[in-house]
């Protein structure tokens, strides 16, 4: 497709151009245990994103609460997801998210004694609809592959997935992220958005499985109205590669990536149906193209950034409680680099 050649071009052209920026980018992140991708959202004090956290160690549970001083969590992953990562999650990480499920109270000789109120997680799954997604991605077939599908949904549902699925690998992280815009509920993206937005009570940590697709839509969203240029975005969006160590082609520590989306998808009522789904190994990475053509899309669909901003409940009085300085400043933090290390921590 036009679109695809052209996110290949581009990734190929930036791809030399980023490799330092976001080298330099990843010697500036916190280097946890077991949170992969953690680091600040760009010029946002207060606000932090990451992966999943279900395999925090106790170092990490020590760092999010006393020293980057979390106080809310967003967790972006659908009901099934939380599940099998709570199933194989180490006894800090249960106990961690525990204290964020029960409001546990912050205060002198508390989990998290800095400041006051309570601990709070709030679960707002972009990819709730899954089989929205799918027909999201089907409604953008190609005219003679989307009278295909049409009729193949009358007769024979496993083929008419199979070309969903088929268009959804092709189409790559730019229609993956494309058709969950337009298919989440405004609702939900604006309960993500004013979440995030609201440091009062505390800081705030934003995550999905891999801190990389719903969490790089949902931190690209939240730059791009406090003002950030378009290509700081992208090369925020672009780091998630380097710390997870995921390429765009196979090999690497993709694998772990193509597991944690193949895991989305099964929360469609389709995909449990069907057991052939998407070529997942096509979406590893994050390729500076693929967010590059996003906000693209967003401002031809929408006619600007704002303007879907808007449409899901998030004006100006959102933007200022976004733009206010947060209730608690992240500690500075420093360790001397070593030799080997992937990433170091920034003061």
């Amino acid at each position: 497709s036009v679109v695809g050649a052209r996110a290949g071009a581009m990734g190929r052209s930036l791809r030399p151009y980023m490799h330092n920026l976001l080298l330099s980018s990843a010697a500036a992140c916190r280097s946890l245990e077991g949170v992969q991708n953690f680091r600040p959202v760009r010029s946002l004090p207060g606000l932090f994103r990451s992966a999943s956290l279900e395999q925090a160690t106790a170092s990490d549970a020590a760092f999010l609460l006393d020293s980057a001083r979390v106080r809310t969590i967003v967790d972006l992953r659908n009901d099934d997801e939380i599940a099998r990562a709570r199933a194989t999650a180490t006894p800090v990480g249960l106990s961690l998210l525990a204290a964020f499920d029960s409001g546990a109270a912050v205060g002198a000789s508390c989990i998290a004694s800095e400041g006051g109120g309570v601990l709070r997680r709030f679960q707002v799954p972009l990819l709730g609809d899954v089989d929205g997604l799918l027909d999201e991605v089907a409604a953008r077939l190609p005219t003679a592959k989307r009278m295909e599908a049409a009729l193949y949904r009358t007769v024979d549902m496993r083929r008419h997935d199979r070309l969903v699925y088929d268009a959804l690998s092709q189409g790559k992280q730019q229609l993956l992220y494309t058709s969950m815009i337009a298919s989440a509920p405004p609702a939900v993206w604006q309960q993500a958005l004013s979440i995030a937005a609201d440091r009062r009570s505390g800081n705030v940590l934003i995550h999905c499985a891999r801190g990389k697709d719903r969490t790089g839509v949902l931190a690209a969203l939240l730059q791009h109205a406090v003002g950030d240029a378009p290509e700081k975005i992208v090369e925020e969006y672009a780091l998630s590669e380097v710390l997870l160590g995921e390429g765009g082609g196979g090999g690497g520590g993709g694998g772990g990536g193509a597991a944690a989306q193949q895991s989305v998808l099964q929360s469609s009522s389709r995909q449990q149906q069907h057991s052939a789904g998407v070529d997942w190994s096509a979406l590893r990475g994050s390729p500076p193209a693929a967010m590059e053509d996003t906000l693209d899309w967003v401002r031809s669909k929408y006619g600007a950034i704002d303007s879907f901003l808007e449409k899901v409940g998030c004006g100006e009085a959102w933007r200022q409680s976004l733009l206010a300085e947060p209730a608690l400043a992240s500690r500075g933090y420093a360790r001397r680099v070593t030799a080997g290390e992937k990433s170091v921590v920034a003061s």
